[in-house]
């Protein structure tokens, strides 16, 4: 047989390059954790080995399987390093490869090694994957939700120095504990930032570093915690609106109407306040009440105050609607803290903790990229796909029906169908009782150091031993 092709020698030189580069891309998308087949396409030309700086050196642990490692280990929730270096291990194997080191100390050391800013690249390239194909609106509006919540790590001397201990808790008997403020989108799910701070930071001056995230013609939802003036002010400034619950501690002057306007001036000056000759001298508001006649709520008569003064473009009940489904924040965060376990970190240093915090995000928003995908797929709202069963499905996938090269296109499409498939059943005003049916552990509560509670433990034990009533046979 003839070939057609034209071999030109001069162009060797320049072409042998391009074979290296794609032979090295091909390698960083067959992962031996195999979840790169399925989620490198989200980070375009981001995984692929550098020439120059960090991630160019040939190590026996590469940044690319590093970060997959890293990946696994927070989508299974309870995985230690070991299991991740044994994956590695095999996959290492399989290739042809020298395994690495039965220490965990070398993948624990390359975990710390990974560049806060290459972590921040990939985090940014999956939130322009979602720009585009997010869909859906309110009153043609995008809109935002906002809410704070507690993570713990381990108690060394390093987290302790930068996150100090939570409230009633005795030195060597707590945890360091830290507060997270996430900004997520209503219509996708996904995270579009965090921002952290130490448990006794308030949400309104932590909150006011995600303000950037915000664009002109947003609506932000939030709960009590964020109405406070400066908060409220920057927002008008920025020209974001917002529709936030009444603080307690502001009093209404109306008792009688559904919705009225109201004028709140400037207050005085007080610790923290940013910028306060660049606000204005006093904001136009519109407060809004309505009850709730759900059986199980707690509240009967909530007053929210937002900066939609359109009363016929944005009625009432649309405002009520909308404040309701707020507590989709509180599902966000339940599902990152339970099913991705950011409730307890791991890390021992703050470097550690801070990039288990961007692998958290980073995970939390792959899953959500595959809820996305399988909802426009499959013409599918993307609030009633199960995220849990969305998890469950992609670990289960990625080990096996995306193992084989030739089958990924095929199993892509039946995995988003799987995904399509577990819809959430539409319960509205369901009310469950917050209290366990199942008794926890019989232990006693630390109520001193560990290593002088062991002491006092030994210190009985060998009375006990030495006692002249216990006679040795």
């Amino acid at each position: 047989m003839q070939d057609l092709t034209p071999y030109f020698p001069q162009f060797r030189s320049q072409c042998a390059p391009l074979g290296a580069q794609a032979k090295r891309a091909y390698l960083a998308a067959d992962s031996p954790v195999g979840l790169a087949a399925l989620f490198a396409g989200f980070f375009p030309g981001l995984l692929i080995p550098a020439q120059t700086g960090a991630g160019s050196r040939r190590r026996q642990l590469p940044r690319c399987e590093v970060f997959w490692a890293f990946l696994s280990q927070v989508l299974r929730r309870g995985t230690s390093c070991r299991w991740a270096l044994t994956r590695l291990q095999a996959a290492a194997v399989a290739q042809g490869r020298c395994a690495p080191h039965n220490s965990t100390s070398a993948y624990c050391q390359a975990r710390r090694a990974l560049s806060l800013s290459w972590l921040q690249a990939l985090f940014a390239a999956l939130a322009r994957w979602f720009e585009p194909r997010t869909t859906g609106s309110w009153y043609g509006r995008t809109v935002r939700i906002i809410d704070g919540t507690g993570f713990s790590m381990p108690d060394t001397p390093a987290n302790h120095r930068r996150w100090p201990y939570g409230p009633c808790q005795k030195p060597g008997c707590g945890f360091p504990t830290g507060k997270l403020v996430g900004l997520f989108c209503l219509h996708s799910g996904r995270l579009l930032s965090f921002a952290t701070g130490a448990w006794k930071d308030h949400d309104l001056p932590v909150a006011r570093r995600l303000l950037c995230w915000l664009h002109p013609q947003d609506v932000l939802v939030a709960d009590r915690a964020f109405c406070g003036w400066p908060l409220l002010a920057l927002l008008q400034q920025q020209k974001t609106d917002f529709v936030i619950r009444l603080h307690q501690v502001r009093l209404v002057r109306s008792r009688r109407h559904r919705s009225w306007r109201e004028v709140w001036d400037k207050p005085q000056r007080r610790p923290g306040f940013p910028d306060r000759d660049r606000l204005p001298a006093e904001l136009i508001v519109r407060l809004v009440r309505f009850r709730v006649g759900a059986r199980g709520f707690r509240t009967k008569s909530v007053i929210v105050v937002t900066s939609l003064l359109d009363e016929t473009s944005f009625p009432d009940y649309a405002i009520a609607q909308l404040y309701a489904r707020r507590w989709q924040v509180e599902l966000h965060f339940r599902q990152i803290k339970a099913n991705l376990s950011l409730d307890i970190l791991r890390g021992l240093t703050p470097e550690v903790i801070e990039r288990e915090l961007w692998m958290h995000a980073i995970a939390y928003n792959l899953v959500r990229a595959l809820v996305l995908e399988a909802a426009l797929t499959h013409d599918l709202p993307t609030d009633r796909l199960s995220f849990k069963g969305a998890l469950d499905s992609l670990l289960t996938w990625a080990d096996r029906a995306l193992a084989v090269p030739r089958h990924r296109p095929w199993a892509r499409l039946a995995l988003l169908a799987r995904l399509a498939a577990d819809q959430v059943p539409l319960r509205p005003g369901r009310n469950e009782p917050r209290s366990l049916k199942r008794r926890g552990g019989h232990y006693s509560l630390l109520s001193k150091p560990r290593h002088l509670s062991r002491l006092g433990d030994y210190r009985k034990h060998r009375y006990r031993i030495s006692s002249p009533a216990i006679r040795l046979s």
